[in-house]
């Protein structure tokens, strides 16, 4: 094919992945500028190579199906677990439109690159917004699992277990379980578990709790009671490719 034709095809394959990677690189991803960009052209120059053949030696579509494989291979490395985190999903996949990018430019269809960078951008600019404004509204409903755990007198016992009662009645919280357990002769120890979406309102139970007399002890934790999944993290990776 002529020269002209693949400066002008690789610039722009360039120029659009370069358009991607700055995105990248402006939110400290872990695959920024330099690799976007790398991952385009080497899609783009195995396309390319195709493209010009002589018409009995062209597999277009074989060497473009190889590139899907060879990137999911690559987008797999930048995946990482941390506990029940997941991270690097959205790079991954930015990865495999990228690599698309580079076919398009290779295979001479520039406008359809063009555009299909623009909806790149419009995901993960436009969406992100989308994603945490929902984000924080599920929050607000978010479950949360309290633990409350009263060491008190055995004679106040069934004060402790009527004043949780009727906190969980007046404030529609939902009683798990709870556990008695004697530690002494004279002393027992009790675990409530409260599922709620109000957090301040155990807050005022253990607090009322703590005033009563014969409660020797009382403390409480609570963590969330479902997680959702990540799509990509949003802190601050530095990229190291």
């Amino acid at each position: 094919m002529d020269l002209k034709v693949f400066i002008v095809r690789i610039f722009y394959c360039f120029l659009l992945s370069m358009i991607i990677g700055l995105e990248r690189q402006y939110r400290h991803k872990m695959v920024g500028l330099r690799t976007n960009a790398l991952v385009s052209l080497g899609s783009f120059l195995f396309v390319y190579m195709s493209v010009g053949l002589s018409p009995e030696h062209q597999d277009v579509t074989r060497i473009a199906a190889s590139v899907v494989s060879g990137i999911g291979f690559l987008g797999a490395g930048v995946i990482l677990r941390e506990g029940s985190r997941v991270k690097g999903l959205n790079t991954a996949a930015t990865l495999w439109c990228v690599a698309a990018i580079g076919v398009l430019t290779a295979s001479g269809m520039i406008v359809e690159a063009a555009i299909g960078t623009a909806f790149v951008l419009s995901s993960n600019i436009f969406l992100r917004i989308i994603s945490i404004k929902v984000m924080n509204k599920v929050k607000k409903y978010q479950k949360e699992r309290c633990i409350i755990k009263i060491s008190c007198k055995k004679n106040i016992e069934v004060v402790v277990r009527t004043s949780i009662a009727k906190s969980i009645e007046k404030n529609g919280l939902f009683l798990e379980s709870l556990e008695r357990n004697e530690i002494t002769e004279h002393e027992v120890k009790l675990k409530v578990v409260i599922i709620t979406t109000r957090f301040e309102t155990v807050e005022d139970i253990v607090n009322n709790l703590s005033a009563e007399p014969g409660v020797t002890t009382i403390s409480f934790n609570h963590y969330k009671d479902f997680k959702s999944d990540n799509e990509d993290s949003d802190s601050n990776d530095e990229e190291n490719n």
